[in-house]
């Protein structure tokens, strides 16, 4: 009889402060070991505190006091900089002027932008994630609803009756791949952004990406900040010390310029631009470089890798990307010790077969491709399992062992999935849309 696992972590209450805000005690913690305070100044995102918990409460004087001492500096720089492009004032400066100095309003265009929620039969988890994208302050949107081949009918009910102001389409072609491709062809905004049902977005979130963009007009694509929502099970506090999708608090350009940066290993990763969980792209870009690789996908026997793959393809052509950590959104990690597992397992499928589909496609940087799935076996797996056998309490080693055999049936699964992408074509034809968008180019030629 399989014994009980006993948890390792106990729960995290996860909060944001803003510092221009009175800092409170936080109560009523006798369930949580400690709390994560998102620091927030005028709404940025500035960093992580975290802090135990005495007595079922975290004092505010514990929390300004880290606050100060971790973000002291950025905070002044920040305000400082804020106060700087406003008029100066007659007499002289005071502490709470400064403090309250919030930075000048953005007043540039506004292009629309269509958010693109693609889902399928998890009609609570897109009520949640509606009910946060109904707060977005930006006027010129689209909100888009992307159901791919669901089972019943609930996704398009919860639409009709509770957010008419939504737009609703059906795909039927199974994955992800083809979802996120039905929406690049039904969107009216000039600007695309991807979420996931499972996120809970940030009021700024959209403003942040079009600003981006507005500001940068070579830039073709935008990732954002992806935090957790909450941390009340163990497997969701060990998915974040796995790493989470957390890609850090500064702003960061990527471009591959000229034939040397081209040739290297740096860009391969591809993960560390950000997620599908928060990406936006021009909506030309795909007319330019063709769209997701239909047999990339949740929903495939790949069961992941498309948002990878089209970072890389956009840097490889010489397109540059920007992370903006002021666009974030809150990441709903999986509840469940079995979900995280086949997560992390479909997780290292879907990058291993993106990491397969760059050595096919593109045999220049085969090499590298091979370099990086050899450094990966090596230092990330098997260094991890040496880890374990003498420090077997920093992480369970059968959530290691599940990624390692995800990494292995990745080796082999993209070949079958452009088959099975074939054939779903070969079914349902071509992808079209439905309303007078124009066809593109692109899908198709992703299989040959």
């Amino acid at each position: 009889m399989t014994q009980p696992r006993i948890p390792r972590y106990q729960p995290i209450k996860v909060v944001d402060i803003e510092v221009t805000q009175p800092i409170e005690t936080i109560r009523d913690l006798e369930h949580y070991a400690s709390v994560k305070g998102l620091v927030r100044l005028h709404g940025a995102p500035l960093g992580y505190v975290q802090l135990g918990v005495v007595n079922g409460c975290c004092p505010a004087v514990d929390m300004s006091r880290v606050i100060l001492e971790q973000y002291g500096w950025p905070i002044a720089r920040h305000l400082i900089s804020n106060r700087l492009m406003q008029p100066l004032p007659a007499a002289k400066l005071s502490l709470p002027e400064l403090l309250h100095a919030e930075h000048a309003p953005y007043a540039g265009p506004t292009p629309l932008v269509t958010v693109a929620v693609c889902t399928r039969d998890r009609t609570e988890d897109l009520a949640l994630c509606l009910d946060a994208l109904a707060q977005l302050r930006y006027a010129a949107l689209e909100i888009l609803i992307v159901d791919n081949a669901p089972s019943n009918d609930a996704t398009e009910s919860l639409i009709r009756t509770r957010y008419p102001q939504v737009r609703y389409c059906r795909e039927p072609r199974p994955g992800l791949s083809w979802a996120r491709n039905r929406a690049i062809l039904e969107a009216s905004g000039e600007i695309i952004a991807f979420t996931d049902d499972d996120v809970v977005v940030d009021p700024n979130w959209v403003a942040a990406l079009s600003q981006t963009f507005v500001e940068n007009p070579d830039v073709m694509a935008v990732t954002g900040l992806v935090v957790p929502y909450e941390l009340e099970t163990e497997p969701q506090i060990l998915f974040e010390v796995h790493g989470g999708f957390g890609r850090g608090f500064e702003r960061q350009r990527y471009q591959i310029e000229g034939k040397w940066q081209r040739q290297t290993a740096h860009y391969h990763g591809a993960g560390k631009f950000g997620t599908g969980a928060n990406m936006a792209f021009r909506r030309r870009l795909f007319d330019l470089i063709g769209y997701f690789d239909p047999a990339l996908g949740v929903g495939t026997v790949t069961n992941g890798g498309e948002d990878l793959e089209m970072f890389f393809r956009l840097l490889h052509q010489g397109y540059p990307l920007i992370y903006e950590p002021l666009a974030f959104v809150r990441h709903r990690h999986r509840r469940t010790y079995e979900e995280l597992r086949r997560q992390l397992a479909n997780n290292a499928l879907g990058v291993t077969s993106f990491h397969v589909r760059g050595a096919l496609h593109y045999p220049e940087e085969r090499k590298k491709f091979l370099w990086l799935q050899w450094w990966w076996l090596i230092h990330w797996h098997f260094k991890r399992l040496a880890q374990s056998l003498t420090r077997p309490h920093r992480f369970p080693r059968d959530l290691i062992w599940a990624e390692l055999d995800g990494y292995l049936r990745g080796l082999t699964r993209y070949s079958t999935a452009r088959r099975k992408a074939a054939a779903i074509i070969e079914r349902f034809g071509p992808l079209h849309p439905t309303t007078s968008a124009t066809v593109p180019t692109g899908v198709l030629d992703l299989l040959q």
